[in-house]
């Protein structure tokens, strides 16, 4: 029965240990490369999953520019075909599924007489003692938010600041004070930059006067100040006729409104989803759950980001499965082929173990038996060196996971100096070293570590168990065509 069986089993792998060792040294490549693949495939979706939990995944309700611009007549003023969206608009998604939180934006300007603002370039300054003022003077029907150069000072006004990009991506920072919430709504208070602030001697608390012309009335209003901001992103400081990023003041929407003479009006609206995959899901229900026009109006994803990254992670692990798949073949075969030399070595055996009436698929068992046995310790020991190869891939991952984006590093021989074969040496000896420190550390990014899971290696030992019995019943099959008597006679000859 099974011992025997068993017995028979030790005896076989004792007799031919060559076979053995050539069988257990292929078995433990294979694991490795195994849990080599299917490393990289559980540390891209893990990355996936990260990626998606740091990049944005808002939407954008604007005008559509390019219809827009379709639309205008030659010489036509663009703000006779501009069309604003409303907040009645907006206010029709606000609440749909998918939609976690949101801002209203309105983007328009004022002056000041109480204030100076932070001049960009010297020039300027000249030039606002007499040419500059005919300029300043508002068209009558200008109604703000498209060409916010006209006064000096930039209004953003929003529901909260609690998403707005220039802060939640740190090109602006808040040094004193506080931002703006939902819970300012209706109130007068703004938050300005810090340099506006040292100029014109301002602190938290202090108040100050805005003026402009709107619908033929001059207007001005009082606001305090709640926050001073830092701008840190030099990025933002564009050259003339750029709106100056110093001059910039946050306030509420109500504020927005009252400058920009339209309590209907918005410059966008900005919907924060609860996933980046949800995306495409929210602007088809924007389709068809609300009766906005987007032809005229657009409703963009910022998902650049995502998609960029999503695609190199969705490669990586395509060629993860495709590695895995070439990996398993190639396994199989060359296993395959060991065996079926070895098995005409047997022949004779097995010749006598079918004329002895022993059944067929007992053989081919004795055969699978021998074959897992070796199978099992190279299973055990590859899970030692795999830590060491998931090791390796991780790193690799984290080495391309820099700045929100993904790739896989293979660490490559620096292309110059191997060209050069002078420091080639050095070069490789530095590459095995930083392979081997690799292999014995984990990466440093826990979310990266795509060490040796049970899920994996249940995986692992599947896949392994599939190459043998592949790799058994096809040479097997080959012999056990045959009538006993054949095979003794092939034996003989």
């Amino acid at each position: 029965g099974g011992r025997g069986m068993l017995k028979n089993a030790f005896l076989s792998i004792r007799k031919n240990i060559g076979k053995t060792i050539l069988l257990f040294v292929i078995m433990i490549v294979i694991a490795n490369l195994i849990i080599a693949g299917l490393s990289i495939q559980s540390a891209s979706k893990k990355s996936m999953d990260q990626i998606r939990s740091t990049l944005g995944s808002d939407v954008t309700l604007t005008t559509n520019m390019k219809n827009m611009m379709n639309q205008r007549e030659k010489g036509q003023a663009v703000d006779e075909v501009r069309a604003s969206v409303t907040i009645a608009m907006a206010d029709q998604l606000k609440n749909l599924q998918y939609v976690k939180s949101y801002n209203y934006n309105i983007s328009t300007s004022a002056d000041s007489d109480t204030i100076d603002p932070v001049e960009l370039t010297a020039d300027e300054e000249n030039q606002s003692e007499g040419g500059m003022q005919g300029n300043k003077q508002k068209p009558d029907n200008f109604q703000g938010g498209f060409d916010s150069n006209q006064g000096e000072f930039s209004i953003s006004a929003n529901t909260t600041m609690e998403y707005i990009d220039t802060f939640s991506e740190e090109k602006s920072t808040l040094i004193e004070g506080r931002l703006l919430s939902a819970n300012d709504a209706g109130t007068n208070n703004c938050v300005i930059e810090t340099t506006l602030a040292s100029d014109n001697d301002l602190d938290v608390g202090d108040t100050i006067t805005l003026t402009a012309t709107v619908n033929d009335e001059t207007i001005s209003h009082d606001l305090t100040i709640v926050g001073i901001y830092e701008v840190n992103d030099s990025q933002q400081i564009g050259g003339p006729g750029q709106s100056n990023p110093f001059n910039t003041i946050y306030t509420d929407l109500s504020i927005g409104q009252l400058f920009l003479g339209s309590d209907s009006d918005l410059t966008s609206a900005v919907y924060y989803l609860d996933d980046p995959e949800n995306l495409e899901a929210f602007q088809e229900l924007a389709k068809e759950k609300s009766d906005i026009d987007f032809e005229t109006y657009s409703l963009d994803a910022n998902d650049r980001l995502y998609q960029q990254n999503i695609n190199s992670l969705e490669n990586t692990q395509s060629f993860a499965t495709i590695f895995l798949i070439v990996v398993i073949g190639a396994g199989s075969a060359i296993l395959c082929l060991i065996l079926i030399l070895t098995i005409r070595n047997r022949y004779y055996e097995i010749g006598v173990f079918l004329s002895l009436g022993q059944s067929k698929i007992k053989i081919i068992l004795q055969q699978l038996l021998e074959m897992l046995l070796v199978a099992a310790v190279a299973f055990v020991i590859s899970l030692g060196t795999g830590k060491m190869v998931s090791n390796l891939v991780g790193n690799m991952l984290e080495a391309g996971t820099n700045d929100n984006h993904v790739q896989m590093e293979i660490p490559a021989v620096d292309q110059e100096t191997a060209d050069s074969n002078l420091d080639q040496g050095a070069e490789v000896s530095k590459f095995g070293r930083r392979m081997f420190n690799d292999a014995f550390s984990g990466p440093e990014n826990t979310e990266l570590d795509v060490s040796l899971t049970v899920p994996t290696a249940a995986k692992l030992a599947g896949i392994t168990a599939a190459i043998c019995l592949v790799s058994i019943v096809i040479p097997s099959a080959y012999i056990l065509r045959l009538s006993p008597r054949e095979i003794l006679v092939k034996k003989e000859g």
